[in-house]
């Protein structure tokens, strides 16, 4: 009964934030309340610009700050990749990281895959769910959030991982960080979490180079499939 509960739960809260997961709870974030409240006003101005430009007509981009750094994540046609970028820069973050989903068809639905997730992440041992943001699509996970040390960023790639119908995890999770430490945040290239085939999705660069490979971090960052690690 208690399952069944907690799963109508999960499955009310997934259809209120669709398949994009804001699992955050304030009494448990790991950043300062004036940090929470100018990622929350900053990540909130820019997805109200990308609707304004039609982002929203069938293209899905979330848009996610901690420290003033911007994560923009979605599926969307390859050129228009870049007028996102460049309106999330009007907002002057302190860099702007993408990644792209490119079409993918999956067995498993977004919705009950991001289900199955939130589940695992909250019934995880030593592990907060609610300093992690997830999305999902065809089977990709993005993680996304402020945890509180090294062994929870693992036991969340753990978590997500062992999921039924997912074939790859990235993570962008971040530590806390103090104020002095802020601008050198850059987002980083980690080998050897996702995807399980040993594949690699391009990225959004003509190429399909991963940040790593291009040399591309921070401002002008193109997310692929494969994980990255924030310090």
């Amino acid at each position: 009964m208690k399952q069944l509960a907690l799963l109508l739960l999960l499955l009310a809260v997934s259809v209120l934030n669709g398949c994009a997961y804001g699992g955050y709870g304030l009494y448990d974030d790991q950043r300062l309340m004036g940090t929470i409240t100018d990622d929350k006003e900053i990540s909130t101005k820019i997805k109200t610009a990308l609707m304004d430009e039609s982002f929203s007509g069938g293209w899905s981009v979330a848009v996610y700050s901690f420290y003033g750094h911007v994560f923009l994540v979605g599926e969307v046609p390859q050129n228009m990749q870049g007028k996102a970028v460049t309106i999330a820069k009007r907002y002057k973050p302190r860099s702007v990281t993408t990644h792209w989903f490119t079409p993918l068809a999956s067995d498993t639905s977004n919705f009950m895959l991001a289900t199955k997730l939130r589940k695992n992440l909250i019934g995880t041992k030593g592990l907060s769910s609610t300093r992690i943001d997830t999305e999902v699509n065809s089977g990709r996970v993005v993680l996304l959030g402020v945890v509180k040390n090294e062994q929870e960023k693992d036991l969340a790639l753990q978590a997500a991982r062992g999921v039924p119908g997912v074939t790859a995890v990235t993570s962008y999770l971040m530590l806390p960080q103090k104020a002095g430490q802020l601008d050198d945040i850059q987002p980083e290239h980690a080998q050897g979490v996702s995807p399980m085939d040993g594949s690699t999705e391009p990225s959004a660069g003509a190429q399909g180079e991963s940040p790593a490979a291009s040399g591309k971090t921070g401002a002008d960052a193109s997310g692929g499939v494969e994980s990255n690690d924030l310090p």
